[in-house]
């Protein structure tokens, strides 16, 4: 089923998590990959990266030190399964109108 997830396969993600349970697997939390893992400050910080700010406008805007931007970009990189900086707007959904995405349960 990770693997699935990993790979954007979603229906067969479903597959797997309804034969999982099935056999008496117990549903996961939270998604591990993708923007619905993020968490609100990885969210918040991959966004303003992916809309052309360095880390240190970041920290500074949000009252971070620069290296706790740093650990939640990589955290965000991991979960988004990306590696540069560019890749950061084609990885996260599109803003809200109504503010950030629900995160899944």
């Amino acid at each position: 089923m990770e693997h699935a997830e990993r790979l954007g396969a979603v229906r067969l993600r479903g597959v797997a998590e309804d034969l999982l349970h099935e056999g008496g697997a117990r549903r996961p939390g939270a998604p591990r990959t993708g923007p619905a893992a993020l968490t609100g400050s990885e969210r918040r910080i991959a966004a303003l990266a992916a809309e052309g700010r360095t880390n240190a406008e970041i920290a500074a805007s949000l009252h971070l030190a620069r290296r706790t931007v740093e650990t939640h970009l990589t955290a965000a990189y991991r979960k988004l399964g990306i590696t540069r900086r560019t890749e950061l707007p084609s990885a996260l959904p599109p803003p809200s109108p109504c503010g950030p995405p629900a995160r899944a349960g």
